[in-house]
Order: C-alpha cells, then sequence, then structure tokens
C-alpha cells in the first residue's frame, strides 16, 4: 500500500519553522499531478513557498482548506492511483501518524518517516491498551510545541483550551484565542456599574476580528523575544549628508546611474561593518559569529508584514550593483516572491523610515544579530561651522546593539567610522 498511496505532509522549511498555514490549493481533488509539480502555496513564518509533489498520481484527498494551520508533518492530502478504492485511501487517512519531529534549536532538521499504515495501526492499538504513562504521552502529543509556548508565555491553563485541530490538537491560535476571551472576560468582570452606561454609548461601534498570519504572528513572537531576552542599549549620531547628496547628484548626472541616499548608505555601512567585526555578527547560544563580509538585511515593510531579505557581501559590491540589486530585493519582498535562501541569515539589518518623516526610531534587533541601525529622515538643521551658523542636511542614525556582545565603545567605534564614511563620499 506505501508504494500504491502516497501521503502529502506539512514540510519543514529551517529548523525555526513549527507550523504553517494553507493559504491555496494549486490542483483539485481528482486532478492527475506530476512528481515534483507544484501543488499549494503554504505560508511560513517568513514567507509564501509552494508545496511539491511527493509522487506522481490522482490527487485523492484534500484534508484541509485555506487558512488552516497545521504542525509540521501533519497530513494535508493524499496522493493515489485510480486503482486504489476509497476505502483504501480513508484506511490510510485514518491510521496515519505524522512524523515525530524535534523543534529544539540543537534538534536535527530532518523529521522522522511517517509511520507505514499497518504499523501506524498496530500503535493505535498498543495506545489504547496502554496505562498511565501512554496516556501521559498523549496529552504531551495533543497539544503543539509552538501552542504551548505561547501558553507559558500569556499563562494559560491548557487544560482549560479546547483544541480545534485533528483529533482535538491544541494549536498556537487555540491558544490565543482562549487568552483573548479569558482577557474580555476579565476586564468585563472589573467595569464598575456606574462605568457602564458610557460603555452602552460606544456599543454601535463595529469591531473586526483579524487572525493574526503564519508571518504575522512568528514576527510578533520573534520580536517580542528579542525585546525580552536581549539587553538592547542604543546610540545616536546625527551626520551631515551635504557631501552625500552632492556626491549622488554629480554620479547621476554623469553616468546616468540610478543611485538613492539610502544605496549610499549600505555601501558606507558594510564598508564600517568590515572594520567592525564584533558588530558584524551573531549570538547563537556561548558563541560569537563574526563574519568576514557584511550581508546585510534590509527591512522591507511588505502587505503581510515585515521582511528582511540579504543583500549578501555588500562590501564586495559597487554602489551601481548595491543599487540594482537592492532594487531588485526589495520589490520582490512587496510582492512576496523572495526565495528561502534570500531572507535566511544575514550579519546586521539597516531599517529605514526616513521616507516617512520619522526624525528618528528605535529598532529591536534581528536576533540572532547583535546590532540593527535605524535611519531616520533627511531634514535641514542648524548646525555651527567653524563658529558661522549654517543650514546642513543632516540624518539622524539609532544603533540599537546587544550589550551582551557589543560594548558601548565597540557600538559608539562603528557609527563614528560610518559618519566618517558618509560625509567623506569619495571612498564609497
Amino acid at each position: 500500500m506505501a508504494a500504491r498511496i502516497s501521503a502529502i505532509t506539512m514540510p519543514k522549511w529551517g529548523i525555526e519553522m513549527t507550523e504553517g498555514t494553507v493559504t491555496g490549493w494549486r490542483v483539485s481533488e481528482g486532478e492527475r499531478i506530476e512528481r515534483g509539480a507544484e501543488i499549494l502555496d503554504v505560508e511560513t513564518e517568513k514567507i509564501v513557498n509552494a508545496v511539491e509533489a511527493p509522487a506522481g498520481g490522482v490527487l485523492r484527498r484534500i484534508l484541509t482548506k485555506d487558512g488552516d494551520t497545521l504542525a509540521v508533518g501533519a497530513l494535508i492530502g493524499v496522493i493515489a492511483e485510480e486503482t486504489v478504492s476509497d476505502a483504501e485511501v480513508k484506511r490510510f487517512i485514518e491510521s496515519f501518524v505524522a512524523a515525530v519531529v524535534s523543534f529544539d534549536s540543537d534538534a536535527s532538521a530532518a523529521p522522522a518517516a511517517p509511520l507505514a499504515p499497518a504499523t501506524a495501526v498496530a500503535a493505535l492499538a498498543a495506545v489504547a491498551t496502554s496505562g498511565s504513562e501512554t496516556a501521559g504521552a498523549s496529552e504531551e502529543a495533543r497539544v503543539s510545541p509552538i501552542a504551548r509556548r505561547v501558553a507559558q508565555q500569556l499563562g494559560v491553563d491548557l487544560s482549560k483550551v479546547t483544541g480545534t485541530g485533528r483529533n482535538g490538537r491544541i494549536s498556537k491560535q487555540d491558544v490565543e484565542t482562549f487568552a483573548a476571551g479569558a482577557g474580555s472576560a476579565k476586564q468585563a468582570a472589573t467595569v464598575s456599574t456606574a462605568a457602564m452606561p458610557a460603555v452602552a454609548a460606544h456599543s454601535s461601534n463595529t469591531v473586526r476580528r483579524v487572525r493574526m498570519s503564519a508571518r504575522r504572528g512568528t514576527i510578533a513572537r520573534r520580536l517580542l523575544e528579542s525585546k525580552q531576552s536581549i539587553p538592547h542599549y542604543r546610540l545616536d549620531i546625527d551626520v551631515d549628508l551635504g557631501p552625500l547628496q552632492l556626491h549622488r547628484r554629480a554620479r547621476q548626472h554623469a553616468a546616468n546611474e540610478r543611485i538613492t541616499v539610502n544605496d549610499l548608505l549600505l555601501r558606507a555601512a558594510a564598508l564600517a561593518l568590515v572594520q567592525h567585526p564584533m558588530v558584524n555578527a551573531q549570538l547563537q547560544g556561548d558563541e560569537i559569529l563574526q563574519f568576514e563580509n557584511a550581508d546585510i538585511a534590509i527591512a522591507v515593510a511588505a502587505e503581510a508584514g515585515l521582511v528582511t531579505p540579504i543583500l549578501r557581501g555588500a562590501n564586495l559590491k559597487s554602489v551601481a550593483a548595491i543599487a540594482a540589486e537592492s532594487r531588485d530585493l526589495i520589490d520582490r519582498a512587496r510582492r512576496g516572491s523572495l526565495l528561502r535562501e534570500e531572507i535566511s541569515g544575514g550579519s546586521f539589518t539597516i531599517s529605514n523610515l526616513g521616507m516617512f518623516g520619522v526624525t528618528r526610531f528605535d529598532a529591536i534587533i534581528n536576533a540572532p544579530q547583535v546590532a540593527i541601525l535605524a535611519v531616520g529622515a533627511l531634514s535641514p538643521r542648524a548646525v555651527v561651522r567653524a563658529g558661522v551658523l549654517a543650514v546642513a542636511e543632516v540624518v539622524t542614525l539609532t544603533l540599537s546593539a546587544d550589550h551582551r556582545v557589543v560594548d558601548g565603545a565597540v557600538g559608539a567605534a562603528f557609527l563614528s567610522t560610518l559618519r566618517a564614511l558618509l560625509e567623506k563620499p569619495e571612498a564609497l
């Protein structure tokens, strides 16, 4: 039967992935598909990817609908030939046991193979006749790992949560929904009778509830973990970009190059990073990984959430090459068409909100990186030059750094080098 029926399961793309959300099937039940064909789209914590058919045959069952979030290894569809009866397909689905996948950071990223149907039936029978030890394991299995972590963070008693997944499995969304309901009930209980008329006066206001996507949920979780676990400190520096603007306009006029201030900033940051390897680093466990080249992540606000495509080896590229590549990465980030390898890793991040008129802001470190640069708006400001009041085009750069790795003096030295490069752009 194993050769005649194939399972389509939720894939595991990267060690951080614990679950995925089905965003749409590209084929329908009853349609013949070839091995390797792209058959559905799954949204992970970072991007939307296509799942390929593990075998050729007919798509006999689709077990999910759009928007369903399932753990890695969960059964989402079945492929079989026409000669396989519906009864056989049904037995395969009922006896399927998902792969056991460890989500620990030091575990292998490769999931164990699912049990064969016959073995699965025997295993289920053994579970039915086992004692309290197996019951405890079953209780553990009915909660997804990410749901357990979220429950701990929100202080939710899992015994009170009703699972909506297959066989009553509790998902992250179940925990968050329960927590939101409990919070609302607690808040309502504390509203005094005197305040009730005021509440009633606003009861006609319409509320639209929007469930977090898998990507938005992961962004929220990772930022919370970064903010809570990393000892951030911040350093500000004002940079006179007047010379850089003149340099940019001259290059555009002479060579008809389409170059932005951000392109020159990326180049300058890359050159500064290789001079300060402690900033151009990641912290993994008790090891500091210092990178030879600057792989700079560019924070891009896409419709589905924050995306950080990586400009690899920016210190080895010309300003023109950086301009062309960054435009392509940013465009595809907004369209949701980046590849997994284009958003993985990175030794440093730059986030620019200057186009919105924000003068300065604090950015949260993109772990396991140890620093991020926030770029504010370029604006005319009064400065004193040689004792004379003048007007300069100034930008405020804010470095958020992980104090476990980057000492204050190291962060300050990096900013000083960066300012020198920006204010004397001939070196770029």
